[in-house]
């Protein structure tokens, strides 16, 4: 079920019903319409929201740990689906980040389409920047300037205003 979830993601984002690391509406009507042909069986918006809740942060999970697979030594094989690494580099790091033992001998088998549907909506250094964190940022600040329209098309690819 997981794997019809995923390829149904996968045919939204190349159709653009995923904009800015969001599904629209449609998206999940088409979603709903697919499984529920594909499986015989009812889903609801809120089934399909969890369950992609629940690859996005397992995929995260994996994906934070081996900073996607550009982490020194290991790659994603495609065809094992296994995140690989020489046994010197596993034990290095298995002693250093012991959660990472689990990733050795799991399948993660949509690596690929999780990468292109979810990874760049995770936080990395500089922007890295938690609700609360921002909240307090923008409480200490009096005034924001805007000169350009280039400053308030900046504001809002951050999220930092919204549109009335």
């Amino acid at each position: 079920m997981d794997n019809s979830l995923v390829e149904a993601l996968v045919d939204e984002h190349e159709i653009y019903n995923h904009v800015n690391g969001t599904f629209t509406s449609q998206t999940y009507a088409n979603m709903i319409a697919v499984m529920s042909k594909e499986f015989n069986m009812s889903f609801t918006k809120d089934h399909l929201k969890n369950r992609m809740k629940t690859l996005k942060s397992n995929f995260g999970k994996c994906y934070d740990l081996f900073r996607g697979t550009s982490l020194s030594g290991f790659f994603w094989n495609s065809q094992t689906k296994y995140i690989e690494a020489e046994e010197e580099v596993w034990a290095q790091f298995i002693n250093a980040n012991p959660n990472a033992i689990a990733f050795k001998t799991k399948k993660i088998s949509n690596y690929d389409y999780l990468d292109m549907l979810f990874s760049d909506d995770r936080a990395s250094r500089s922007k890295v920047e938690t609700t609360k964190e921002k909240n307090a940022r923008f409480s200490k600040s009096i005034e924001i300037k805007i000169e350009k329209v280039v400053d308030v098309d900046e504001l809002m690819e951050n999220n930092e205003v919204i549109e009335k």
